[in-house]
Formats: structure tokens, C-alpha cells, sequence
């Protein structure tokens, strides 16, 4: 029990399978020492694996999927969020892949030796306007094929749009935007547009469903207190699903990573959002592949 979203028992009554747990690095806030405070994070997450060994077990290889599918704990698998942790060096990211990182995304909210972020200005808590001219750098490019040939998910979510499109371009193996939403619904530039989630289902990704009320909401969107609803999540999973195709969307959360008032307010809360997928009339068949099939499906692939 803790006072965040994320806990033992919030995740035992959402009934969850598999959590990503990702390593966050604030750029500005770590800019002495970046790769530190992820290693310190990872440290973090082997101390809780290794202290709750009846109830969570980490997950990293196709295998582990199928010993999770059967044993009753809680599969968790190490990400990072931030690229830049890895200081342009491509050992670093076989370290990370060594010490069990299995997804990551290139950046955050700050430009790093990879590529840049979603909006421009890259400062703030507004919405900004989506950078379409900043891609991928060559040392991103470079990352991209590494991390397909390690089998380390690439992240696009915090990518900017045209870095988004170099990885589509470039990309050999699907790839995931983790915690993103539909940008028609909502046009914050964290979001997607229908391009890229047409160009997404095709080559098998995977769509996270974020919570966060700034990126539901197009009234308040840019807005830190936006509340978060599960009627609009409801609107953003059916047009990505519609846009997409069904095998593209699971749930992103950004649980500890997003404020503002939630109507699902943890992991426990988590069979509000099944009802309310019902009651639009999403079928039994996709709503099961929202909440774990498509997930489960991409991750035995990917691993």
C-alpha cells in the first residue's frame, strides 16, 4: 500500500497481468547525471521484485510471458522513458537491454542527442505546437536499428511528429506509442494523428490509452487541471480502433505520471472503464483485446 495510483493491492483488484514499470527521467532535473538516476531506478524496481517474490515476477523474454500466463503473479517489465539517459551511446543501451529494459522511448519533453519532442516551444506545461520539422537524428536512427536487433521496444510516445515519421520510415519491427491518445479527438500534440495510427495498425503496433486529462479533453486541452473522464477515453479507444483496426489499442495509463482530478483513480477502479466500453457497445471480443490481447499478442512478438 502506498499513496500513489500504483500499488500490490490496487493492481490485484484491477486483476492485471503484466505492468509496464518505466524508469522517467526529468532531463533538467538530472542533466548532471541522468544515467545515475536511472540506474537508481532500476536498482529500485529489482529491490521490489525481489522483496514481493510470491505476488510479482519480471518479465523479459516470450517465455516469461508464458510462465505469467499460468503462475498467478504480476508480470513486471522494466522500461525507460527518456532516450537521453543513454548519452548517445549505444553500449549504454545494451547495458540498460543486459539489465532487463525491454521498451523505451527516445525523449521526453526536452530535445536530447536522439531527435526532439512533440511540441514546440519544448519548455512548459502547454500544449504547444507539434514539431513537424525536428526527425530523428542519426544517432537516433542508429538506436532504432539496435533496439530492433536486441529486441527492445521502440517508444514514440513524447516523439515529435516528424520524428514519428522517421521511425515509420525506417522501422523494420512494430513499435509502440505507450501512452497516447487520438490528436483528432483531442488536439494536444502528445496525441496521434489518423496517418500515423493508420500507418501504426499496419505494421502491428501498439497504442497505450493515456488517462491524462489534458490529452482527453478538447475543450481543456494544454490545461494541468483538465479532469480526466472515462467518457472520453471511451471516444479516443473508438477512434483509434476505427482509424487503426482492433489488434492496435491497449491501456497506456500514465498512472504516477499524470495529476489533475481522476474519475479512475488507480488500478482498482479499472472495471469502470470495462463498463463503460459495454455500455457504448463495444463488443466482448474488443474489449478483451483492449484490455490484454492485443498487449499480450505485441509483447510475444516483440520479446
Amino acid at each position: 500500500k502506498n499513496g500513489f495510483h500504483l500499488n500490490l493491492e490496487g493492481m490485484k483488484k484491477g486483476d492485471y497481468l503484466l505492468q509496464c514499470m518505466a524508469c522517467f527521467v526529468n532531463l533538467e532535473e538530472e542533466k548532471e547525471a541522468p544515467l545515475t538516476a536511472c540506474l537508481d531506478m532500476i536498482d529500485r524496481f529489482y529491490r521490489i521484485v525481489e522483496e514481493y517474490p510470491q505476488e510479482v515476477m519480471q518479465v523479459q523474454s516470450r517465455d516469461d510471458l508464458k510462465t505469467l500466463k499460468s503462475c498467478g503473479k504480476i508480470g513486471l517489465m522494466l522500461t525507460v522513458e527518456e532516450g537521453g539517459v543513454c548519452m548517445d551511446s549505444l553500449a549504454v543501451l545494451r547495458d540498460l537491454y543486459r539489465l532487463g529494459v525491454r521498451m523505451m522511448t527516445f525523449t521526453w519533453n526536452f530535445e536530447n542527442g536522439l531527435g526532439s519532442p512533440n511540441h514546440l516551444p519544448q519548455k512548459g506545461d502547454g500544449a504547444g505546437t507539434p514539431d513537424t520539422e525536428h526527425g530523428l537524428k542519426q544517432k537516433g536512427i542508429e538506436f532504432l536499428r539496435e533496439m530492433e536487433r536486441l529486441h527492445l521496444t521502440a517508444d514514440v510516445s513524447h516523439l515529435s511528429d516528424a520524428g514519428i515519421r522517421d521511425v515509420l520510415r525506417y522501422s523494420t519491427r512494430p513499435f509502440a506509442a505507450s501512452h497516447s491518445n487520438a490528436r483528432a479527438v483531442c488536439p494536444h500534440p502528445r496525441n496521434l494523428p489518423d496517418d500515423m495510427i493508420r500507418e501504426m495498425g499496419r505494421k502491428g503496433c501498439l497504442i497505450g490509452l493515456n488517462y491524462y486529462g489534458t490529452f482527453l479533453d478538447p475543450a481543456r486541452y494544454g490545461a494541468k487541471d483538465a479532469p480526466s473522464r472515462i467518457g472520453d477515453m471511451v471516444r479516443h479507444a473508438r477512434h483509434i480502433i476505427n482509424t487503426g483496426g482492433e489488434d492496435i489499442l491497449g491501456l497506456g495509463s500514465d498512472f504516477d505520471g499524470i495529476g489533475g482530478e481522476l474519475e479512475m483513480n488507480g488500478p482498482k477502479d479499472l472495471q469502470m472503464l470495462a463498463d463503460a466500453f459495454a455500455r457504448e457497445g463495444f463488443t466482448q471480443r474488443q474489449i478483451e483485446k483492449i484490455f490484454f490481447r492485443n498487449a499480450l499478442r505485441f509483447f510475444e512478438e516483440m520479446l
